[in-house]
């Protein structure tokens, strides 16, 4: 029966009947189906529990980008002293955050090296002995940079919930074109779900989640504002969590573009297929 039902709603939006219940149905479905892909289920927990997010990747990224910054703002920024523990957290969230393409442009070997000679180089330290020179390197990268990534992208959704869909065997594959032509409306509407929710920092903090486009690209995104207080002027910075390839001018409808006081709305689709004011 369940089955049937998700069939029925991803029929009707693949024929061109696009309807933010039927998506939100088909994600909380999904979320908890073996293998389901990292992307689905969070977006699935963003729909079920949107008022105060604890754990999930993007709340953990959050944590990670909070940390980082934090770390570099308070050692290379403002010169402050930093304790062994202090460079280790920050140096394990920047692992966590920084993409392999990264982490071989900047030390020369792959994650599960760099995940070793960071252990090693802090077990070195706790015990008052020298790493060796790629330790060193891994550790000194690590605990000082300040690296941020979005938790997914537009793209990987996309990808996720297509490969998802067509091993369940809910979608043939003459019908991946037309799954294809949703791509816009499946993006905005996670946009709207990830829109106005906020993210438990640890500490106990709360960073408010926003959608915008005020980026270099002009791009659709979602940003969490974190909030460095232990510094002498506290920082607030954004951090992106959901990127998008959308442009922001060509997908928002004319509220949101001409008064930026209707972004502190909650966000729908509207009847143009635009990002709106929920109205």
């Amino acid at each position: 029966m369940l089955n049937h039902d998700l069939s029925r709603r991803l029929d009707r939006m693949l024929q061109g009947i696009r309807r933010a219940d039927d998506l939100d149905r088909i994600f909380l479905a999904l979320r908890d189906r073996p293998g389901a892909r990292p992307s689905v289920r969070e977006v699935g927990d963003f729909i079920a529990h949107r008022d105060q997010r604890q754990k999930g990747p993007v709340t953990q990224k959050a944590r990670d980008i909070f940390t980082s910054s934090r770390s570099w703002l308070r050692v290379s920024i403002m010169q402050e002293p930093a304790t062994l523990d202090d460079i280790r957290k920050a140096a394990e969230a920047n692992l966590r955050i920084a993409t392999d393409m990264q982490l071989e442009a900047s030390l020369g070997f792959k994650r599960a090296a760099a995940r070793t000679a960071l252990a090693q180089a802090v077990r070195r330290l706790e015990g008052g002995r020298q790493p060796t020179p790629r330790e060193r390197k891994t550790f000194d990268y690590l605990g000082s940079a300040f690296i941020w990534n979005p938790a997914f992208t537009g793209a990987e959704v996309l990808k996720d919930l297509e490969d998802m869909l067509g091993e369940l065997g809910l979608m043939r594959k003459v019908d991946h074109a037309s799954f294809r032509s949703c791509r816009d409306f499946i993006i905005l509407h996670v946009v709207t779900v990830m829109h106005g929710s906020s993210i438990l920092l640890e500490g106990g903090d709360r960073a408010d989640m926003a959608a915008g486009f005020s980026n270099r690209e002009g791009r659709l995104e979602v940003r969490a504002w974190l909030s460095v207080k232990d510094l002498p002027k506290p920082v607030f910075m954004p951090a992106c969590l959901f990127w998008t390839d959308l442009d922001g001018v060509g997908h928002c409808g004319q509220a949101l573009l001409e008064d930026p006081r209707r972004w502190q709305e909650p966000l729908e689709i509207d009847t143009d297929g635009k990002l709106a004011p929920l109205g």
